[in-house]
């Protein structure tokens, strides 16, 4: 896009970011989700697993059965924090939401650029700005969900202009916000227990 154009008609600049903007936030909060259920699974098999390992291991000692049984109450805090998290979530919904509302704006964008495009050429009458604002404020008041600023910002990032160490902030706070908290909750139980068996190899040495 020709920056004089942005300068000349924000309108575009505004859909331009926007569209991309609510595209990435859907991409971002289904796979979210996604990876959410993923650890939910997971969870259910650390707690499934942990629950019969001490029935099948007779060399386990009581303390590593207590280790085992702390990482398995752990696991099952998380089973119920993330099926309670997932029932409540509006993760999925405000993806749909957004993402059909990024296919109006993207549908009015190219109506507009073609608009502008052709009275730039001289090939079409002068653009009506003022309807493509009023179209544009009622595609926005449609949609009951707002993106993030995160998601924002990643846009911001792919098309101006911003430092290196901007940039690889915004990425990892966008990484941060969609996987922490699932791989968190997946690595969480086996890091329990590696570091209590640790410990117990280094308390008795």
């Amino acid at each position: 896009m020709n920056a004089d154009l942005w300068t000349k008609y924000p309108l575009l600049n505004t859909m331009m970011k926007l569209r991309m903007a609510r595209f990435n936030a859907a991409e971002r909060l289904a796979t979210r989700f996604r990876w959410q259920s993923v650890a939910l699974v997971v969870f259910s098999i650390y707690v499934i697993a942990l629950s019969i390992i001490p029935n099948y291991f007779g060399g386990i000692s009581e303390t590593e059965k207590s280790i085992i049984g702390f990482a398995s109450v752990v696991s099952s805090v998380f089973v119920v924090a993330l099926s309670v998290y997932s029932a409540f979530s509006e993760d999925v919904i405000r993806a749909k939401y957004l993402h059909d509302n990024a296919k109006r704006v993207t549908n009015l964008y190219h109506q507009y650029k073609l608009s502008v495009d052709q009275f730039e050429n001289k090939k079409g009458k002068s653009v009506d700005t003022e309807r493509f604002e009023r179209k544009y404020a009622s595609i926005m008041d449609s949609c009951p969900y707002n993106h993030d600023q995160i998601d924002y910002h990643s846009i911001r990032s792919e098309i101006e202009k911003l430092g290196a160490l901007k940039k690889a902030m915004i990425q990892t706070r966008l990484l941060i916000s969609t996987y922490f908290w699932p791989v968190a909750a997946i690595i969480g139980p086996p890091l329990v227990i590696a570091i209590g068996l640790l410990s117990l190899r280094n308390a008795i040495t």
